[in-house]
C-alpha cells in the first residue's frame, strides 16, 4: 500500500494567493505521507503551471476574490475536468502531523471536514470544504447544477461548502475532528472558550497546537503567511 500512488489536489484562481502556497501545500504533504503523490492543481487555463503537476483548467464563471472565487470549487466535482479519487486541500492550510490516516478512506463515501462553527453550535452539522476526500465521478450534479443555476444558487447560499453539504447527503462522512482543527478557535491562544466568547489562557499561551492534530485550517484571518509564532511556521516551509 505504501506504494499506491495517492491524488491530492488544490485551487487556486486569480491573485488572492501566490504560487508559493501551491509549492508549500505540495511539500507539506510529501513530507507527510509514506506514498507518493501526484498533486492536481484547479487553475485558469493561462496560468503557468510547472512541471511535476497536472493542470486541470477551470471554466470561466466570471467570479473573482476572495468571498466570490471558492464558487470555483463546484468544478471540482466535474468529472469531464478529472474523474477519479482525490484528497482536496485548500491553499490555506499548515500540515502540522502525519497524513497516513487519509489513504484508509474509502472514496465512494464523501469524506469532508466539520463546518467549525459546530464547536459551539452542537446541533449543526454542516462541512467544511477545506478538506475534502472523495471521487469526483461520483458528484457530477454537485457540478451540472450549479453551471445550470449559478446565479440562483449564488444567492441562495453563503459560499460553496454550504452548497455542496447541501447536495451530498446519504455517502456524507465526517473526518476526525481532532486531526482538522481551527486556527482561529482551537489553535491560538490555546483555544477560545465557545461560552464566553474569550480566550482565558491568552496571556499565557500564544499558540498551541492540538496533540493529535493533522491539519490547521486557516478560515478567515490571518493567513498562514502572515503569522509570526514559529511553533507553527516552521511547518509552512518549501523544503520536502
Amino acid at each position: 500500500m505504501g506504494d499506491r500512488v495517492i491524488d491530492f489536489g488544490c485551487l487556486i484562481h486569480g491573485n488572492y494567493y501566490s504560487w508559493e502556497y501551491v509549492e508549500i501545500l505540495t511539500a507539506s504533504i510529501q513530507r507527510n505521507i509514506s506514498s507518493p503523490i501526484r498533486m492536481h492543481v484547479w487553475t485558469e487555463r493561462e496560468r503557468h503551471v510547472p512541471a511535476g503537476y497536472v493542470k486541470h483548467n477551470l471554466v470561466d464563471i466570471g467570479l473573482s476574490g476572495p468571498k466570490k472565487a471558492w464558487w470555483y470549487k463546484t468544478q471540482l466535482f466535474n468529472p469531464k475536468i478529472y474523474s477519479g479519487p482525490i484528497i482536496y486541500l485548500d491553499l490555506d492550510v499548515i500540515i502540522t502531523g502525519n497524513l497516513d490516516w487519509m489513504r484508509k478512506l474509502p472514496y465512494e463515501n464523501f469524506h469532508a471536514a466539520k463546518d467549525f462553527k459546530c464547536l459551539w453550535k452542537r446541533h449543526r452539522n454542516a462541512i467544511n470544504s477545506s478538506v475534502m476526500i472523495f471521487n469526483t465521478a461520483n458528484y457530477e450534479h454537485v457540478w451540472t447544477k450549479y453551471r445550470d443555476n449559478q446565479g440562483r444558487i449564488t444567492q441562495m447560499y453563503h459560499g460553496d461548502q454550504n452548497y455542496i453539504d447541501t447536495e451530498i447527503v446519504n455517502t456524507k462522512r465526517e473526518l476526525p475532528p481532532e486531526k482538522i482543527v481551527s486556527y482561529r478557535w482551537q489553535v491560538l491562544h490555546g483555544g477560545m472558550n465557545f461560552k464566553t466568547k474569550t480566550y482565558p489562557r491568552k496571556d499565557e499561551i500564544d499558540i498551541l497546537i492540538p496533540p493529535d492534530a493533522s491539519i490547521v485550517v486557516f478560515h478567515g484571518e490571518p493567513k498562514p503567511h502572515e503569522i509570526k509564532d514559529n511553533k507553527l511556521k516552521q511547518f509552512w516551509r518549501r523544503d520536502k
